[in-house]
């Protein structure tokens, strides 16, 4: 009994992990988007802004899917 409810939660957690990667990852994308669009409004503080939100969120994204390849194999260990 154990064992399967330790399985339910790595897979539970793997794909938490990988839904909050994505999610950052599609922000990140909008936020560059802003940055990319030319706008008459733009100026350097604003660049500047979503630049860095944009390279915090890839970072922080790319955490979340380290995380969840983490637990993908810690599942696959368990199931061995």
């Amino acid at each position: 009994m154990k064992h399967t409810l330790n399985k339910k939660k790595l897979q539970d957690k793997m794909n938490d992990f990988k839904r909050y990667g994505f999610t950052l990852l599609a922000l990140s994308v909008f936020m560059y988007l802003g940055v990319v669009i030319p706008s008459e409004t733009v100026t350097e503080i604003k660049t500047m802004t979503l630049m860095s939100g944009t390279i915090v969120l890839l970072g922080l994204s790319l955490i979340f899917f380290a995380k969840a390849i983490k637990y993908k194999k810690d599942l696959q260990s368990v199931d061995e």
